[in-house]
């Protein structure tokens, strides 16, 4: 979703060079026209994974950039710990 672009069908994509994100398959190579189509097609089943992974985003996963953007005071590692063991889902 976050990467869908037209110009996927010209252009690699800067995620597709250097290192890549962990669920980012090291097998998968930028090929014009196909590329795009692949993401395009991947658009529907974006969300359809666990929480955290591909699409589907982590509440947990912004706590350090909300605390790095807001500086709020007293807050100690150990509490953003806690916060972000709260909003980990539940099986």
């Amino acid at each position: 979703m976050v990467f869908f672009s037209p110009a996927l069908f010209y252009q690699r994509p800067d995620w597709l060079v250097g290192e890549r994100g962990p669920d980012v398959s090291p097998d998968l190579t930028w090929y014009p026209i196909v590329t795009f189509l692949q993401v395009a097609f991947d658009l529907p089943l974006a969300t359809s994974i666990p929480i955290g992974y591909g699409h589907n985003y982590a509440p947990a996963h912004y706590i350090d950039a909300w605390v790095a953007v807001t500086a709020p005071d007293n807050v100690t590692t150990e509490k953003v710990e806690q916060l972000k063991t709260s909003f980990q889902p539940i099986d």
